[in-house]
């Protein structure tokens, strides 16, 4: 029998069957590893807080490698992909130890980087070990990259690591870009940038009012911002239908369906605690990493990993608990549910930021 061949338009209309049923079974297929706190650029929007040493209470190798061979023994390696992230993972001084005990297990891998430490010898030692996927930030030009990550030289480095990238046999790869208000205007400069290199997929983020983005909230687009983001990047997707280069809006929040089809490849669909989980680098069970930790359900020293994940990710699976506030009469409710998940706002109680909102214009609210 040859595959069912199903369309964009087809998949939308699917979508909201296709989110009921992976909610139900909540399989867990992403990974995310925090393996530490340690970083080497200092990011006005980290929403880790991240620093130059480590944290005392990040675990230790042997740590990890048991949490590694835990995870093996419940759950199915080749259906569950480990994202090894940070902090900057390649700041790790025993990443290759941990990585190791992933492949021993079967496991495939990727990694999230600044690409700052990205070198030809530790990306073929990367690809060695049969790294699936990188992913690497590149956040304007030079100027207002090096600005908003922290440290002079670090746009030379990022742009390094993408032609190293470009040029290896790495299955996946790709490019995420923060936007903020001052590289608005370098978006075709960036976009440009990357196709040179070799990219063929490109991942846009909005700076969201977290971690030091709370406190440096001249890095949040404001409403007719966000609306130029969108505007650019739906613009672009049409330009570049039938192009080798791909741009996405990110798993950034819900937007309105026809909006939404213009701006992403894949419906939106918030899976944090659906199929997507993190052990952050204490060792706190989590969904995806971004999240507020009041919404961490154990950690891996005292609880099992799988027992937390089928018996108290329930918040993440049934979310009508967010529909308070501005999202109680929401008409966008059903499919939003209370946005992304890393946009929940604890002090609030629900979501920071209501992209829909903004998308139709709307006076509702905007909160930040």
């Amino acid at each position: 029998m040859k595959p069912v061949n199903v369309t964009p338009g087809l998949k939308r209309r699917l979508h909201p069957v296709h989110r009921f049923v992976e909610t139900a079974f909540h399989s867990l297929r992403y990974l995310f590893l925090e393996i530490t706190a340690r970083c080497n650029l200092n990011c006005r929007h980290c929403g880790s807080d991240c620093q130059k040493n480590e944290s005392p209470n990040s675990l230790s190798v042997a740590q990890w490698q048991k949490v590694i061979d835990d995870i093996a023994a419940t759950f199915e390696p080749s259906s569950v992909f480990l994202v090894v992230t940070g902090g900057e993972p390649l700041c790790h001084p025993r990443l290759s130890q941990i990585l190791r005990q992933i492949r021993k297990h079967g496991f495939s891998f990727g990694l999230v980087s600044n690409g700052y430490s990205l070198t030809e010898e530790k990306l073929n030692a990367l690809l060695q070990l049969k790294m699936a996927s990188m992913t690497i930030s590149l956040d304007g030009m030079q100027r207002q990259h090096d600005w908003l990550r922290g440290r002079n030289g670090s746009f030379q480095r990022a742009v390094a690591a993408i032609e190293m990238l470009a040029q290896s046999n790495i299955p996946i790869f790709d490019v995420v870009t923060c936007a903020h208000p001052g590289m608005l205007a370098q978006l075709p400069r960036i976009e440009s940038l990357l196709r040179d290199k070799g990219v063929s997929r490109w991942r846009l983020f909005s700076i969201f009012p977290k971690g030091r983005a709370r406190i440096n909230d001249n890095l949040i687009l404001n409403p007719s911002q966000l609306r130029f983001l969108l505007s650019y990047i739906a613009n672009r997707r049409r330009e570049l239908k039938n192009a080798p280069f791909q741009l996405d809006f990110c798993c950034e929040g819900f937007l309105p369906t026809a909006l939404d089809f213009k701006v992403r490849t894949e419906p939106y669909f918030c899976r944090a605690g659906i199929n997507i989980g993190s052990i952050l680098n204490d060792g706190a069970i989590s969904a995806c990493p971004n999240i507020s930790r009041t919404l961490v359900q154990g950690n891996v020293i005292t609880d099992d990993f799988k027992s937390v994940w089928e018996n108290r990710f329930q918040k993440f699976r049934e979310r009508s608990w967010l529909k308070i506030g501005p999202c109680a009469k929401c008409k966008y409710w059903s499919g939003c549910q209370g946005n992304s998940m890393h946009l929940y706002d604890e002090k609030m109680g629900h979501t920071c930021v209501c992209h829909a909102a903004v998308a139709t214009e709307s006076r509702r609210f905007f909160i930040r």
